[in-house]
């Protein structure tokens, strides 16, 4: 959700995130997906459910409410919300028996009180790892990135979004109170292959907005103001940002954003620098992603 003059980060959950940060956007959405929402929100069902029939996808939902045994079959995604639950140590560990083979889960906890509730980054990567687990990406990537907590931090150019425990942690203590945690997982040392958003035939997809309203949130020092726990932290991006960000309609190519701009004068070489680093920061804000082939 955009606040009038920030960015607020945030994850819904969804099948576009899904597709992207467990299955690489590389897994075809005509393959029949297996889902599980294990919580006390069937809402969260039923808006999967909703998503599915809207966008004509093969595959099933089920809801698992607090408290009900796991029926004994796999899942390829399982939507997992233990905030609330008064033993989440083995209630993942049910569910991460539930897992198919090459399938990820999306974790939510509650973020450390400081009183000894909740988890801390090092509490979640150890709970994790109890279930057989490992985070594939934290939600959303540069919150947990403590170079962006810097006084100035610098123009963002890494594709690769694999969390590493140190510097999440050290982020954390950099950012300030937060009520959650969300991590996409996967089995340990199941790897997640991701598609290449620099390949001209790869479609980027906006998540949880629109170009022209993200492209207005930006300063005229080209500056994306977004909140990241209880801080505001000015976000460098490329100035042509302004001008991409409402061509993203989930049908142009990255080939076809490259023929736009060389129209306006914007060269080859320039626009793969300008794609690379507009791609890693709003993926990493998790509000532009690849969409997954047909």
């Amino acid at each position: 959700m955009e606040h009038a003059d920030y960015l607020t980060v945030g994850t819904a959950g969804d099948l576009s995130e899904a597709d992207y940060w467990l299955f690489g956007a590389m897994r075809p959405r005509s393959c029949p997906l297996r889902v599980l929402v294990a919580g006390d929100d069937a809402a969260v069902a039923a808006r999967l459910a909703e998503a599915f029939s809207a966008g004509g996808r093969p595959g099933a939902v089920a809801f698992l409410a607090p408290g009900a045994q796991p029926v004994h079959s796999v899942h390829d995604y399982i939507d997992c919300d233990l905030s609330a639950d008064a033993a989440p140590r083995a209630r993942l560990g049910a569910l991460a028996d539930l897992l198919a083979p090459g399938g990820g889960m999306r974790i939510v906890v509650a973020a450390s009180d400081g009183r000894g509730g909740g988890y801390d980054v090092a509490g979640l990567f150890d709970l994790l790892a109890a279930a057989g687990l490992a985070p594939v990406c934290l939600m959303a990537p540069l919150e947990y990135d403590p170079a962006l907590l810097d006084a100035e931090p610098a123009l963002c150019t890494d594709l690769d979004f694999l969390p590493d425990r140190a510097r999440a942690c050290l982020a954390e203590s950099r950012a300030g109170e937060r009520a959650f945690h969300v991590a996409y997982v996967r089995r340990a040392g199941d790897r997640v292959w991701r598609a290449d958003p620099m390949d001209r035939d790869s479609v980027p997809v906006l998540h949880g907005g629109d170009g022209f309203a993200l492209s207005r949130l930006m300063r005229p020092d080209n500056r994306l103001p977004v909140r990241l726990g209880d801080r505001v932290v000015l976000v460098p991006v490329p100035s042509q940002s302004r001008g991409l960000l409402p061509l993203i309609d989930g049908r142009r190519t990255v080939g076809d954003l490259m023929a736009i701009l060389d129209n306006r004068g914007v060269e080859a070489d320039q626009f793969r620098q300008v794609w690379r680093t507009m791609f890693a920061t709003f993926a990493g804000l998790s509000r532009l992603l690849l969409q997954a082939p047909p």
